[in-house]
């Protein structure tokens, strides 16, 4: 059994009898991204810590202890401390166990800045080496970003052309501009035509002008920009011996199913193969450089920049974004200069690093104990914990260990991807994969259910877009271990990447709070069978609704009842045209 510091637990028997006399009615996370503490780290999917604090306000004490068994990159920890409660974070990952651990760690700042000097006035002359490259005018400067392109041959004119510029508003749809014929990359002829993968195209390079001025320059790659970086490439890596780089492979036979892999890169293909030769080398030098610091705390602190600064020095980019719930090198995207995203990095991470220090007054990092243990099986006594928030895989939908390799890797770490709580992407709609998620899910939510204090209360994020998941996870929690049903909140706008838009078809974000009885309730095993529609009020249709709109009503309506599923997309459909209501 886990062993806590004396006096962390709370060790009254039950909670104190607080009365929930409110409810959380709304919930606003448009703020997060110009939330310091949010933008300090890039987790594929993480709650905005001040919904969370809303509920841990509501359901628990000052002093309490809140368990999150899927902690993921620690919002729950950051929302405990600024409501004055103690945290558990339990996560399988080493990277979000990383994550966790530097955002709750002691770390000197004024140290961190002396590093930070010293690591710029030492690398940044031999980065630069890499991404030197000459104006169109003939001075010197450092490339800054690189759009790079698939090549395709017209099977019009036969000329080859590249994506930039070229999109026609029309998904996979790009105009030769040569002859004006639109090709579609999507399909099977024109795939076939692909001629090369993302070849550079447009350049943006810095430099001085005759003035000393630092300015800016936009142009289309020339062979003379490829000759030089390939020469700056070989050059620079004369200098270094024993360059590290991960050997982990890059995992899709579990999570994506799918004939020839993740979309853009082959099978079996290294972590390494997801960046340009430039960028790979950069990352490996700056590595290097971290790895030698002597001052462990420092050193620790530059290795979570590092690993945050992965992502955007990787080919995973569009132009303008990127996708994180999976892996995808697109046909056309955005390849940036290492040494500029790591900067960037190290002044978000800083800036965070400072805004959470002046709001818990370094007073309670003490108070968060992060914990690498798989949910299935937490290594606690029984009844210990006086509430739990918890954001849990929802069946296929994030590949959480498949993703995170891509960062643990680089810690020289593996993802636990035998007992990773996850289904096949676009499984959940098949009822024999529901219910081995269901199971999977049983055994944690068994565990939480085993360690909190009875009247205790649990609050989970859930959303998914089958109603075979939703079901599953109603049977599994209210029936199957026995949780009490309290409220069901719905999120204005999700904080998930798998909710797009205000009017998708998906589901909101929903925060479902559930109570561990006092003593033993009746056994729930019975079947559900009681019609969704029958509780639906004979007003609720007069007015403009979405379909989204209708779907979280009805999930909401199928939660909070015992005796209610959750209806399919076609079920609802159905409904509606016999009640013949047409959508907005």
């Amino acid at each position: 059994m886990y062993n806590f510091p004396e006096g962390f637990l709370n060790n009254k028997v039950r909670p104190n009898n607080k009365k929930i006399d409110e409810r959380i009615e709304k919930l606003d996370d448009r703020g997060r991204l110009s939330n310091p503490v949010f933008k300090a780290f890039a987790y594929p999917s993480k709650i905005f810590y001040p919904n969370i604090q809303k509920f841990i306000r509501l359901y628990s004490n000052e002093g309490d202890v809140v368990l999150d068994s899927f902690a993921g990159s620690g919002s729950t920890g950051i929302a405990s401390l600024l409501e004055g409660r103690k945290s558990v974070l339990i996560d399988d990952s080493p990277y979000a166990n990383f994550i966790e651990k530097n955002i709750f760690s002691k770390v000197d700042l004024n140290k961190v800045e002396v590093a930070y000097q010293r690591l710029v006035r030492e690398l940044e002359p031999i980065i630069n080496r890499i991404y030197k490259t000459r104006t169109s005018d003939g001075k010197w400067g450092i490339l800054q970003s690189l759009i790079t392109s698939n090549l395709y041959s017209c099977p019009s004119c036969n000329k080859v052309m590249d994506l930039n510029n070229k999109e026609t508003g029309k998904r996979s749809e790009y105009e030769c501009p040569n002859c004006g014929n639109v090709i579609n990359i999507a399909t099977a002829e024109i795939k076939g035509r692909k001629v090369a993968d993302r070849e550079p195209i447009e350049v943006v390079v810095k430099y001085k002008n005759d003035e000393g001025k630092v300015k800016k320059e936009t142009r289309q790659v020339t062979e003379d920009d490829k000759v030089t970086w390939d020469g700056n490439i070989r050059a620079v890596k004369e200098n270094f011996d024993g360059l590290w780089e991960p050997a982990t492979e890059i995992v899709y036979n579990r999570s994506y199913p799918r004939v020839g892999g993740w979309p853009g890169f082959p099978i079996h293909s290294k972590v390494g193969a997801l960046f340009s030769q430039k960028n790979l080398l950069a990352l490996k030098i700056i590595n290097q450089y971290i790895e030698k610091i002597n001052d462990k705390e420092v050193k620790t602190f530059f290795k979570y920049v590092f690993t945050e600064s992965l992502f955007r020095s990787s080919k995973r980019l569009f132009k303008t974004s990127g996708i994180k719930n999976v892996y995808h090198i697109p046909p056309i995207g955005k390849e940036q200069n290492v040494f500029v995203v790591f900067n960037r990095k190290y002044k978000t991470i800083l800036k965070g690093k400072k805004f959470l220090n002046a709001k818990i007054q370094n007073k309670g990092f003490n108070d968060v104990i992060c914990i690498k243990e798989n949910s299935r099986k937490l290594n606690f006594k029984d009844n210990i914990f006086d509430y739990a928030f918890i954001d849990p895989p929802y069946g296929g939908v994030v590949p959480y260990a498949e993703l995170n390799l891509f960062y643990s890797a680089w810690l020289n770490e593996d993802e636990d991807l035998k007992n990773e709580v996850n289904i096949p992407m676009d499984y959940d709609k098949k009822q024999e994969w529901a219910d081995k998620w269901g199971k999977m899910i049983y055994e944690s939510f068994n565990e939480v259910f085993r360690t909190l204090k009875p009247g205790s209360y649990m609050t989970i994020v859930f959303q998914s877009k089958f109603d075979t998941i939703w079901n599953e996870l109603k049977k599994v929690l209210i029936q199957k271990i026995g949780f009490k049903f309290v409220s069901f909140t719905s999120n204005n706008r999700g904080t998930t990447f798998h909710t797009n838009s205000l009017d998708d078809t998906n589901p909101k974000s929903a925060f479902i709070t559930y109570q561990k009885p006092l003593t033993k309730i009746r056994d729930k095993t019975q079947e559900i069978r009681t019609d969704v529609f029958d509780l639906v009020p004979n007003d609720y249709l007069n007015r403009d609704l979405s379909f989204r709109e209708i779907q979280d009503y009805l999930i909401g309506i199928a939660m909070s009842n015992d005796s209610v599923t959750i209806p399919s997309d076609h079920e609802i459909k159905e409904w509606l045209k016999s009640k013949k209501y047409y959508l907005r």
